[in-house]
């Protein structure tokens, strides 16, 4: 059984796209033009531009066609490098590394609340499940200090980063003032007696709610990176931080060895666009 017409110009199209016969931001030709390539309707045409698009291949414009889109993500530095790691050092690596590439305007809020632990983050900080029969005694296991942090690039929700701690660790400390702490929360974790031993980590991508489509302002075809990363001291998982970047705008760079604090800036041009 041969291809559908749509799905056969929506191959032929990428294939151009990928092989850089158009360039980020150069029009397509227009609907007329390539129904008469390709020998189809226009509304086949129409319907392959829409797959592209939502491919997150192109953006298609009201009145003005159909483009290539251009994509400049910056680099998330998921390692830890001398010097801290870039998702804690907002004033010497997030902001100024983004401000080198063109963006005037990036600030961030922190929010910081007490909860009752969720299943999920009681599975990651190997709380008691706050679902079962058995609950423990203990008030304190079934509540989390959550530490939210929501980064904006010139007015847009460019990432979002939530920390959970057990309140029998973070409670009544300075961790749950919403300001930020210039050396880090591990750094006070470990000042507090639950030094970071060792970490793990998942990053995954999935498609975003209604909500979080309008509050990053994301295009259609733009999945979510999660990274998920739990930090612990000795046996004891002390921090579960959630990060939420739209894949269009981030990539994660992970580092081995003893990798300089500047690597941020020597990766600066790498991406995963390139053709």
């Amino acid at each position: 059984m041969s291809a559908p017409k749509r799905t056969i110009v929506a191959e032929h199209l990428r294939q151009a796209l990928m092989s850089g016969d158009y360039q980020p931001g150069e029009r397509l030709p227009h609907e007329e033009e390539l129904a008469d390539r390709f020998g189809v309707s226009r509304g086949t045409v129409r319907t392959a531009l829409r797959t592209l698009q939502e491919e997150g291949r192109i953006s298609i414009l009201p009145g003005r066609g159909a483009e290539v889109r251009e994509y400049s993500p910056i680099v998330h530095l998921a390692t830890e490098v001398r010097g801290g790691r870039d998702s804690e050092r907002f004033d010497t690596g997030y902001a100024p590394n983004l401000r080198a590439q063109g963006y005037d305007s990036v600030v961030e809020e922190i929010k910081v609340v007490i909860e009752e632990v969720r299943p999920k983050v009681a599975r990651r900080l190997g709380l008691p499940d706050p679902s079962g029969a058995e609950r423990s005694a203990s008030p304190h296991d079934h509540r989390i200090v959550v530490r939210r942090c929501d980064r904006f690039v010139d007015g847009v929700l460019w990432e979002s980063q939530t920390s959970h701690m057990p309140y029998g660790i973070a409670g009544d400390t300075e961790l749950m003032s919403p300001e930020r702490i210039g050396r880090g929360i591990d750094q006070v974790l470990a000042e507090l007696g639950h030094e970071r031993e060792w970490s793990w980590d998942v990053v995954g991508a999935r498609m975003p709610i209604p909500t979080e489509i309008d509050a990053f302002g994301l295009r259609p075809g733009v999945v979510l990176l999660v990274q998920e990363r739990v930090t612990y001291a000795g046996d004891r998982a002390v921090r579960f931080t959630e990060t939420v970047m739209p894949a269009d705008r981030h990539q994660l760079l992970y580092a081995d060895g003893d990798a300089p604090g500047e690597l941020l800036l020597l990766a600066s041009d790498v991406s995963i666009f390139e053709t």
